[in-house]
């Protein structure tokens, strides 16, 4: 499973989502994504097949509304700390990856 981290997450997360769940990681500022567009973003989402990481209500209007690829982990907390989001992916990131790998098109987690 691959995972894009959106802009307005902490790109230090794709580099602790690797660590903690050996998984692929990349946040969208290192694949030179950070300004573009939430279109831009999700098309090229749909070409890669990978799972976004976001605080953005508009990628679960566009998951709805267009299908997937590409899945969609919904972060619902609001602005918190990145110790506090390390804690919400280490308390529930391994089942929001499950319900990713069985095929659900949006996740939320908080």
């Amino acid at each position: 499973m691959k995972f894009w981290v959106d802009a307005q997450l902490p790109p230090q997360l794709a580099e602790w989502l690797v660590a903690e769940f050996r998984v692929e990681a990349h946040s969208l500022r290192d694949l030179g994504l950070r300004d573009a567009a939430d279109w831009d973003i999700f098309q090229k989402a749909q070409q890669s097949g990978i799972v976004l990481i976001s605080k953005d209500s508009d990628f679960v209007e566009l998951v709805s509304r267009y299908g997937q690829p590409p899945q969609l982990l919904w972060v619902t907390c609001g602005n918190v700390t990145n110790r506090r989001l390390q804690a919400v992916f280490g308390s529930a990131g391994q089942a929001a990856m499950n319900l990713l790998e069985t095929g659900q098109a949006i996740v939320e987690i908080c």
